[in-house]
């Protein structure tokens, strides 16, 4: 589902490379996310200015496009440019979905933040709490696993379903959403875990996924709907499942290098585990309405949202082993603690910034996904964010 990522974060040292999911970055140690008061404005590039910068790293690297959303002291602003695919007419317009991967993984976590303050679960709540059957037919070593541990990747469970799952899986499904991702969920579970639960941070999309259908369990829906109605309603944005070919014509196609040249490529995830983990990296947005999800994060942590109470918001941006629910939290030299995540399907690629202690979060997609190119492309994110560092 994702790749390494080399975040320079602003050319601060950082001191290791990030997983696009995951920290295996040694930072100086974190520190709680605090609120700050909210600043004036900081002089990063708008308007034209700002289109022309991403337009000409675009066309400069021969991307097909690109979609960078910046978010300023409450402000937001988003900038497009490029073509649906690769050397044609067919211009991206500020509505086209891009698919972002892990960056999905904030999302989810939101939403159990939701459904915790609703008192329908807790961050603690365990496996066996929300299924009880289970408990004669999974891994003793899982039942006491909470949601929480799930969401911090410290469960156990390995970072995929391996192909083996997957051929066992298959005679069971009976095409019932819930039921076919129980099913495979309990099968999982009978394997043995990696490391002891809770001991240490290995990351892991099972585990997401598993969160999500103790959701769907806890809120009485399936987890696209809980979405739907926990967070994309609220926020008034739209946002879909899957990969944004599946939306329709009027939309991006994804791309990788062949023979060192973009070419449109259909999805390459494994349809037969696709359904299984939109909780971990299914999520589609276009980068505006992306934008208003990561000012939402900026005013709770600052005690402005009325969306979730400052200490869920906090929660989710504080770390264990460099992880908190759904980011990577590093703490950099002048800037505090920064919540940060990139995520890739493959053919598209993701990833945010979320700088607490200027009020100012970043977010840069785009519809091709190389490893060597998503370096270029998160040093450009960083550079926009150049004047955020102490001069």
């Amino acid at each position: 589902m994702n790749t390494r990522l080399n975040l320079t974060l602003l050319a601060v040292c950082i001191c290791g490379i990030l997983t696009a999911c995951g920290g295996s970055s040694t930072p100086s140690a974190p520190t709680t996310a605090a609120t700050t008061e909210v600043q004036k404005p900081i002089a990063l590039l708008t308007g034209e200015a700002l289109r022309a910068e991403v337009e000409r790293f675009r066309s400069s690297n021969n991307l097909p496009a690109i979609s960078v959303s910046i978010v300023n002291q409450d402000k937001v602003e988003s900038v497009v440019t490029g073509t649906r695919e690769i050397n044609s007419n067919k211009t991206t317009l500020s509505t086209d979905l891009f698919q972002l991967g892990s960056l999905t993984k904030a999302a989810t976590a939101t939403m159990i933040g939701r459904l915790v303050e609703q008192k329908k679960m807790r961050w603690d709540t365990t496996i066996v709490e929300v299924f009880p059957a289970w408990r004669t037919q999974i891994r003793p070593e899982y039942l006491n696993v909470t949601v929480e541990q799930l969401l911090r990747h410290r469960s156990g469970l390995p970072r995929e379903v391996n192909e083996a799952t997957i051929e066992k899986a298959l005679p069971l499904l009976s095409g019932d959403l819930l039921a076919d991702r129980r099913a495979l969920a309990v099968l999982l579970l009978q394997d043995a875990p990696e490391y002891v639960p809770n001991s240490k941070l290995l990351y892991s999309n099972i585990g997401y996924a598993l969160a999500g259908l103790m959701a769907e369990i806890a809120g009485g829906d399936s987890h696209e709907n809980l979405m739907q109605r926990e967070v994309f309603a609220p926020l008034n944005i739209k946002a879909h499942f899957g990969f944004p070919e599946d939306a329709g014509i009027n939309n991006n196609a994804g791309h990788t290098l062949v023979a060192g040249k973009w070419t449109v490529t259909p999805p390459v995830i494994d349809p037969r585990y696709a359904f299984f983990i939109n909780a971990a990296g299914g999520l589609n947005l276009n980068l505006a309405d992306y934008a208003v999800f990561l000012r939402e994060h900026l005013r709770g942590l600052q005690g402005q949202s009325n969306y979730l109470s400052k200490a869920n918001f906090q929660l989710m941006h504080t770390p264990i082993d460099e992880y908190g629910l759904g980011w990577n939290v590093v703490n950099a030299q002048g800037l505090g603690n920064v919540s940060l995540h990139n995520g890739t399907e493959l053919t598209y690629y993701a990833s945010n910034r979320v700088i607490p202690s200027k009020n100012i979060a970043l977010a840069i997609a785009c519809n091709c996904y190389d490893p060597s190119v998503m370096n270029k492309l998160d040093e450009f994110a960083d550079s926009l964010l150049r004047p955020l560092l102490p001069q």
